[in-house]
């Protein structure tokens, strides 16, 4: 074997590194935007659980004290009291759970999701997209 030989066989050319990591990269582009796509639903199924305990907190609380309080009040009266945790009371994007009364009196808890804004298509309630209705608490 000559020196050229030995030349030609001893590694990579800048053409095959080239290709390997745009490939490379590109694998990971991908799976970036997958593991985007399932944090943001991780953090929807999370403020839907969110919602569901706390309206089963406040419906405790209320047929323990026989509660006449507002939806504007109760989560602060129970903080108040020492029966919920202030931590409970943000969502997975750092705003407040909106509490509403709907047609029967009962409070309902919802998040107003990602767009941060209440009354939009990505707002998450316990029992579903849209449910509840009434005064809105407004904090």
């Amino acid at each position: 074997m000559n020196v050229r030989e030995l030349r030609r066989d001893a590694g990579f050319t800048l053409v095959e590194l080239m290709v390997v990591i745009i490939i490379l990269g590109l694998l990971a582009g991908f799976g970036a935007v997958a593991f985007m796509k399932n944090l943001e639903d991780s953090k929807e199924d999370v403020a839907k659980t969110k919602c569901n305990e706390l309206e089963d907190a406040i419906l405790t609380f209320v047929m323990r004290n026989q509660g006449d309080q507002s939806a504007d009040e109760i989560l602060d009266v129970m903080v108040e009291q020492k029966r919920l945790n202030p931590d409970k009371l943000k969502d997975p994007w750092g705003e407040r759970y909106i509490v509403t009364l709907d047609d029967e009196g009962n409070h309902k808890v919802h998040s107003s999701g990602k767009d941060k804004q209440d009354g939009t298509d990505d707002d998450i309630w316990a029992s579903g997209k849209g449910a509840g209705g009434g005064s809105n608490s407004g904090f």
